[in-house]
């Protein structure tokens, strides 16, 4: 296992992993997410956020909180994570403990948390070290973390008796994901297998395209829901003028 990170935060890898893995297709994992608290006006560290995928909308939001320690969750720590909840306007949340939780903390945790227990065990064959280094120079150890893996699809004809054939559907598989340390979008195309980082704050980005050349490229923006809420959000725009969301994080 790799110990160049503390304990804790390999922790939290560990379970934002297990969530994108057992997550559905629609919802996408942020490890490491930081937003901006509605109530608090400052920046809130969250271990790992879970949003919608494919639009704007946050009114489904969950935020989990991983607690590697010896002791027992308890009640205070549930108060502290409802706090954080509503500054967040996340509609559940799941606290997440190595070492289990108290009677009252359980009875204080009611509809809105979910608490479980991962024991630190499961760390021994867990070793983030090995996922693609961030590609921003600026980013120290940052490590990309895959939580999707959208499939783009393109109609070809044979010019042999091209009247005659039907056309075929080729697929070409990416791997979508962000930097668990800076959040840079990236995009592994498994096809000549670059991959490629997208910054979601330069107004003057016009796009990015990997070795294939195929009729798509991607490209990142900050987008607001009804509320005021921004995120970050990674498009495809296909050749056909479609735009598909690939991936969100909050702002």
């Amino acid at each position: 296992m790799n110990r160049t990170r503390p304990g804790w935060e390999l922790y939290e890898r560990m379970i934002a992993r297990m969530i994108a893995d057992q997550s559905g297709t629609d919802l996408c994992v942020t490890p490491n997410a930081k937003l901006i608290g509605k109530i608090s006006g400052v920046k809130r560290q969250i271990d790992v956020l879970i949003d919608a995928r494919h639009d704007t909308d946050n009114t489904l939001r969950v935020v989990v909180d991983a607690k590697h320690r010896r002791r027992k969750v308890d009640v205070k720590d549930v108060e502290s994570f409802l706090g954080l909840m509503k500054d967040t306007n996340a509609t559940h949340g799941y606290l997440v403990t190595s070492s289990g939780y108290t009677e009252a903390a359980r009875k204080r945790a009611q509809m809105y948390v979910s608490i479980r227990i991962v024991p630190v065990d499961r760390l021994e064959n867990f070793d983030p070290s090995t996922w693609p280094q961030c590609r921003d120079i600026g980013c120290r150890h940052g490590r990309v973390f895959w939580d999707g893996y959208p499939e783009l699809s393109l109609s070809v004809v044979p010019l042999a008796n091209v009247h005659e054939q039907e056309p075929k559907t080729l697929r070409y598989l990416h791997y979508v994901g962000k930097c668990d340390r800076c959040g840079l979008f990236h995009v592994w195309c498994t096809t000549c297998n670059e991959i490629l980082a997208i910054p979601h704050d330069n107004e003057d980005d016009c796009g990015h395209q990997c070795r294939c050349k195929l009729p798509w490229f991607w490209l990142a923006s900050v987008e607001a829901d009804e509320e005021g809420n921004k995120s970050a959000e990674l498009h495809a725009v296909l050749g056909t003028g479609e735009v598909i969301t690939a991936n969100r994080r909050g702002l």
